[in-house]
């Protein structure tokens, strides 16, 4: 009996070592598989949270777009009001404000109406949209200093002629996109949360003003390797120190992260009464060796409750997709048997009840236009081991029409292929938007050309009446001057001197009248003269002219430096015009300095594809507060009794550098001399400009 009664002992508590072993195990095994369902369920929500962020923001960068074109044309007060205009285009309390600032980081505009001027230019969005391409950014959030309210940035770079003008923002309430999280309708314990790529928080469903500055860890798997679009992990959160399970989806582009973290105590808040039960359970039949049978009983009811708490799951999960306009399909390829959730249903506007799901029905549904296409796509994706994307359009009862963008991957078994699933967007609303972007750009490229033609059919009417008038002119002038000249010759003893001085007056007006002329029609024959590109050694060219100039005047001393080797891909004939406008003004400006110097000389920017040259003297210079007129046909800085000239030269120089795809400036200062620069790109151009 003895023996019996440790058997039974023995049994016994071998037994209920066994039965408490595999109830704990059993009880770990159901935590993580509900963790690990809890893990794809949040991937899913953050999928279709990306949608619809991703739709506001690509929202948000058309409306950007469309002002950034109106600052370039429009005045200011249009554009105030075409600015906020567009804000109430936008869902209310998304955007607060558009601001604007200039090159130098000064504010020029904001939609607030408040004061201007105030600097912004230490700000981390404008740095880094002075060195970026042309491409809208998001900004981590900072405290707005106009609005003492936390914002985070979404901007473009102005620029004008190719080059960094400034920059033009759409504040973002940070608050607001919270409030749009937290309309996802999960737990009052989960937190759907927007990030940008460095790891801060642009917004939180939950606990929002005290997220702002705080940064995720950077061990996560999105900040870890930024190739990666989505994916899941576990971990404690940084605000409120919760474990959650999350899942994120990186958007592409701007690269903000939307992350969903379900709670550990929500996700397994469901188990926790088949899990007292069964530890009941559990000491029950340890202490008493009976009932296996309840065991199961037990396991079954725990595993029933399971399976609700799942069911309600999906139904979060559906009314997410809803929500997002984001639907998910499933097809096995064995049996051709097709799954939709209740989404794609609605998007393909089918009654679930009267139709039942499958690849033909589905074709049936696609434009016939785009039927080649997704079939096609399909069949590669499968063929090749590719990921399913395809855009394409759907054709509805009454001839809508919608568009869809279907993503999918597919499991092998080996080299078989077993089964395909994925998702099915809504972009009807944002597909419309680019469509009519587009319109809006056709037409505008028209209206450019034609203001364009009748730019072009004017200046030829300007350069012809140029013409004609200076012709018409020279008639009336050389008989002015012969007159002159037969009364100086004929009549000089018989008149005063008062009459001489007149006399010579009038020779000399029509002899700078003459020259005017000559002038003008070579600055109009600039307009028409062809652009011949071919390599020119403009250091020779500028001696050509040096030669020239001291021929002239023999008895000048002047100290040259002509840099060597100046190589350029440009017209000769126009180049040699330029250089001697350029030189002759030095050479002219210098007469009356002791110890004249004129240098020409050049300087490559490899960067920028051009290369600056340079014709510097020391002579009589300018005052820059006139340096606006310096290159304006007929505007002198110097009088005719001080220098000689019609004041065309330098606007013959402007002319031509312009036509050559360059620029010219000029600097100096009064009795100190002056430099004037002129750039030539390094490859050939074939620019021929119609100048006003």
């Amino acid at each position: 009996m003895r023996s019996f009664v440790a058997l039974v002992i023995v049994f016994a508590g071998l037994a209920a070592g066994v039965l408490w072993w595999q109830s704990l195990h059993a009880q770990a095994q159901l935590r993580e598989q509900v963790l690990l369902q809890a893990e794809q369920r949040s991937l899913h929500v953050a999928d279709a949270m990306a949608g619809q962020v991703q739709a506001q923001l690509n929202t948000m960068d058309v409306t950007l777009r469309t002002l950034r074109d109106h600052w370039r044309r429009e005045p200011r007060e249009r554009f105030d009001v075409l600015a906020k205009d567009a804000l109430a285009s936008l869902p209310p309390g998304l955007v607060s404000h558009v601001s604007v600032a200039d090159a130098s980081g000064h504010l020029a505009y904001n939609s607030l109406g408040l004061e201007t001027g105030r600097y912004v230019g230490d700000r981390d969005s404008f740095q880094v949209a002075r060195q970026g391409a042309d491409a809208m950014r998001v900004s981590a959030t900072v405290r707005s200093r106009l609005t003492e309210r936390w914002v985070f940035v979404v901007d473009r770079p102005l620029l004008r002629q190719g080059r960094f003008d400034g920059v033009i923002y759409m504040v973002v309430e940070s608050a607001y996109i919270a409030r749009e999280l937290g309309q996802l309708e999960l737990s009052d314990q989960d937190v759907v949360s927007l990030l940008h790529p460095g790891g801060h928080y642009l917004a939180r469903s939950r606990s929002n003003e005290a997220s702002m500055g705080q940064l995720v860890p950077g061990d996560h798997p999105f900040r870890t390797d930024l190739a990666l679009v989505r994916g899941t992990y576990r971990g404690n959160d940084v605000v409120d120190h919760a474990p959650r399970t999350y899942g994120w989806h990186r958007l592409a582009g701007a690269g903000l992260v939307v992350s969903v973290g379900l709670a550990d105590d929500s996700v397994l808040a469901p188990l926790a009464p088949a899990l007292r039960r069964n530890l009941l359970v559990t000491g029950v039949l340890s202490l008493l060796l009976m009932g296996f049978g309840g065991v199961i009983v037990r396991d079954q009811l725990r595993m029933a409750r399971s399976q609700r708490a799942l069911a309600r799951s999906e139904a979060g999960l559906n009314e997410a997709q809803q929500l997002a306009g984001l639907g998910s399909w499933e097809y096995d390829l064995g049996s051709g048997r097709l799954w939709w959730s209740d989404e794609v249903y609605r998007i393909f506007e089918v009654d679930p009840a009267l139709s039942q799901p499958s690849f033909e029905r589905f074709l049936a549904s696609v434009h016939p236009e785009d039927k080649a296409l997704v079939q096609q796509a399909f069949d590669a994706s499968v063929r090749d081991r590719r990921t399913y994307n395809v855009v394409h359009r759907l054709l509805l009862p009454g001839g809508r029409v919608k568009y869809v963008r279907e993503r999918g991957v597919t499991e092998y078994d080996g080299d078989r292929p077993v089964r395909s699933m994925g998702t099915v967007l809504d972009i009807t609303e944002v597909r419309t938007a680019q469509l009519a972007l587009k319109q809006l750009n056709d037409e505008l490229e028209l209206r450019v050309a034609e203001r364009t033609r009748e730019l072009a059919l004017v200046n030829r009417e300007l350069e012809a009446f140029a013409y004609s008038v200076s012709h018409d002119l020279r008639t009336p002038l050389r008989s002015i001057n012969g007159f002159a000249c037969v009364l100086e010759e004929g009549e000089a003893g018989a008149m005063s001197d008062i009459g001489r001085r007149h006399l010579r007056r009038i020779q000399d007006g029509s002899r700078r009248m003459g020259q005017l002329i000559t002038d003008l029609l070579s600055l109009a024959h600039l307009s028409r003269t062809e652009v011949r590109q071919v390599p020119v050694d403009l250091s020779e060219l500028a001696w050509s002219v040096v030669r020239d100039l001291q021929i002239a005047e023999p008895q000048r001393v002047v100290d040259w430096h002509m840099e060597a080797g100046m190589m350029a891909t440009a017209d000769p004939g126009l180049m040699l015009v330029v250089l001697q406008n350029l030189l002759g003004n030095a050479w002219k400006y210098t007469s009356e300095t002791p110890n004249a110097r004129i240098s020409f000389t050049q300087e490559r920017h490899e960067a920028e594809g051009v290369t600056v040259f340079c014709v510097r003297d020391n002579g009589a210079g300018f005052d820059m507060a006139y340096a606006a007129q310096l290159f304006q046909p007929f505007k002198r800085l110097h009088a005719h009794d001080e220098f000689e000239g019609s004041g065309v030269g330098l606007a013959t120089v402007s002319r031509v550098i312009r036509r050559h795809g360059g620029e010219v400036r000029g600097e100096g200062a009064v009795g100190q001399g002056a430099a004037f620069y002129f750039t030539l790109p390094d490859e050939q151009l074939a620019v021929d400009m119609v100048e006003s």
